[in-house]
């Protein structure tokens, strides 16, 4: 049971988006092994939310908003994870 709802919807796009990001950073950057490790755990927890999908018993008695925060709590760090890093890089690099 995948859910269809436009907060679902948002969080499958997020999930895209980092996604892309990551797939981007792979082709187009010279520092390829951080973006292997990021692509890595993105796909651990990408797996890990589709097995908390696929279950249909997870959307039963309000359970789909603590669904839709965990599914959207592990991208947001993850954004903001390599968002530090990359500032702290920048940062030291001057």
């Amino acid at each position: 049971m995948i859910p269809t709802d436009s907060e679902f919807t948002t969080l499958y796009i997020a999930y895209l988006l980092m996604l892309m990001f990551l797939i981007f950073g792979l082709l187009k950057s010279k520092n390829k092994a951080f973006y292997k490790w990021n692509f890595l755990f993105f796909g651990i927890y990408l797996a890990i939310m589709i097995y908390v999908f696929s279950d249909s018993e997870n959307f039963r008695y309000g359970n789909s908003l603590v669904v839709l925060f965990y599914g959207g709590i592990f991208v947001l760090l993850h954004f903001i994870i390599i968002g530090v890093i990359k500032l702290y890089k920048l940062v030291i690099k001057k």
